[in-house]
């Protein structure tokens, strides 16, 4: 359901090893850590603090878009500067209706005084539909549970 809080979404997805790395890496650095895990986007950290999440939308805008050396170009000077950090309390509809507003397709998770993972909208959008699933399959369990179908009579 879309009132279930982020933290959830991250338990069920793992979320535990986020990928992160230095702002002041290369972009060449942060490209190779995606390939790596499997990402489209790192969490940027500054001193141990967010500086944003990086993305690959951000390497085709900012660096190659740009012209810019990938091995060269430090991951903070080619953020967006406007990466959303949600806190884990907060809702899948308040989320989703963010990253609608904000037009992104990546958030950061923080909680307990850290940073702890970064989702997408593929990621709430997969944990929406299995959610609904698993409360239709319930729902229907209790139906042939109570001894009811499309029987008229």
């Amino acid at each position: 359901m879309t009132f279930q809080s982020l933290r959830i979404v991250l338990a069920a997805n793992h979320v535990s090893d986020k990928p992160a790395i230095a702002a002041t890496a290369t972009v060449s650095a942060a490209v190779a850590l995606m390939k790596e895990r499997n990402a489209d986007a790192v969490i940027a950290m500054d001193q141990g603090r967010f500086a944003g999440l990086f993305t690959a939308h951000d390497v085709l805008t900012r660096v190659v878009g740009a012209g810019r050396d990938a091995g060269t170009t430090r991951i903070a000077d080619a953020l967006s500067g406007d990466s959303p950090l949600v806190d884990a309390d907060t809702t899948v509809g308040t989320t989703l209706a963010l990253m609608n507003e904000r037009r992104c397709d990546h958030v950061a998770v923080s909680g307990d005084g850290r940073v702890l993972g970064a989702l997408s909208r593929g990621d709430l959008d997969a944990w929406t539909i299995h959610d609904q699933q698993e409360q239709l399959d319930c729902a229907i369990r209790a139906v042939k549970f109570m001894g009811l179908s499309n029987r008229r009579g």
